[in-house]
């Protein structure tokens, strides 16, 4: 049995593991990532987790190699981290060569986003397939791409930026602007300005309501989180519908705490999004939750190593 190391670096924890070939995580540490400490101070954060957890595997066993999935843009050819804008201070800053540096192991680096399609078509709903798409829908919206059995990178591993459809031909409103979590947390609070009865004035402020909140009143029936929910299932249908036929995937998994907090809400956007493909065999492809949950990063990670 193979083992490597993985490493979920995000913009408030970073989590590393020693993980089978089959996906089971022998050992695993989670800290917070603290950002304002610098990428020099997180990376020797990381070189200490990576030898905690090596210290699990079995005697006589030997890894692979580490995979790194973390938020973009990078370059997974180089290796650089190039300014993501929860990592501040992580321009062009070169992660691969210094965790390979320390640890004298091979080492990937990986979009996060893309990390997770290929976990959940390694270890998840996805085994077994040539085509799916993985779609996440939490602050922002990412995803990743697999096509004729392989990850879809494109130039400089950039490919697979399902947030940036563009939704406003307008003024060019892309789809994470629209339907993001942080998007309907913003649709929320202009909402409550302008009815002061709302429900949601007694679960937050206009300042502080979030996607959850509004899951939580639409949940209580108030009728005003109820049309904001009704308008994210809208604009997550039309995305899906666009993805459905620039991919023609055999599966759409979704994941991302907006959607599988709510399941009602993916499946009012599956009806949405079968009603507006162009195509009718689209309507077979089944558009359902992702399988790892919280879990989808770090084995995302550990799919990159296990590529190497």
């Amino acid at each position: 049995m193979d083992y490597v190391l993985a490493v979920d670096l995000g913009g408030t924890h970073v989590r590393v593991a020693l993980v089978r070939a089959d996906g089971q995580m022998v050992a695993h540490r989670r800290v917070a990532t603290r950002v304002e400490q610098g990428p020099h101070a997180i990376t020797e954060r990381i070189v200490a987790l990576l030898t905690e957890v090596q210290a699990a595997l079995p005697g006589g066993q030997t890894l692979r190699g580490v995979g790194i999935g973390a938020p973009g843009p990078l370059d997974p050819t180089t290796g650089m981290i190039y300014a993501p804008p929860n990592l501040p201070g992580w321009d062009a800053f070169p992660l691969q060569q210094q965790i390979a540096a320390a640890t004298g192991l091979a080492v990937v680096l990986g979009n996060d986003a893309n990390a997770g399609a290929l976990a959940e078509w390694r270890f998840g709903g996805g085994r077994g397939l040539h085509n799916l798409v993985y779609v996440t829908v939490s602050t922002g919206i990412g995803g990743g791409v697999i096509a004729d059995g392989q990850l879809l990178l494109g130039r400089l591993g950039a490919a697979g930026e399902l947030g940036f459809i563009i939704l406003d031909p307008t003024n060019g409103t892309v789809w994470e602007d629209l339907a993001s979590g942080t998007a309907l947390g913003r649709a929320a609070s202009q909402a409550m300005q302008a009815n002061p009865t709302s429900l949601l004035h007694q679960l937050a402020t206009p300042a502080t309501v979030t996607a959850a909140h509004v899951a939580m009143a639409a949940a209580q029936g108030d009728g005003v989180a109820q049309q904001l929910m009704a308008r994210e299932a809208h604009l997550l249908g039309l995305g899906f519908a666009t993805i459905l036929h620039l991919f023609s995937p055999e599966l759409l998994l979704v994941g991302g705490g907006v959607i599988l907090n709510n399941p009602a809400l993916l499946t009012e956007a599956r009806n949405i999004a079968y009603a507006h493909v162009k195509v009718p065999l689209y309507r077979d492809v089944p558009i359902i939750p992702a399988t790892l949950g919280e879990e989808v990063g770090v084995l995302g990670a550990a799919a990159l190593a296990l590529a190497l």
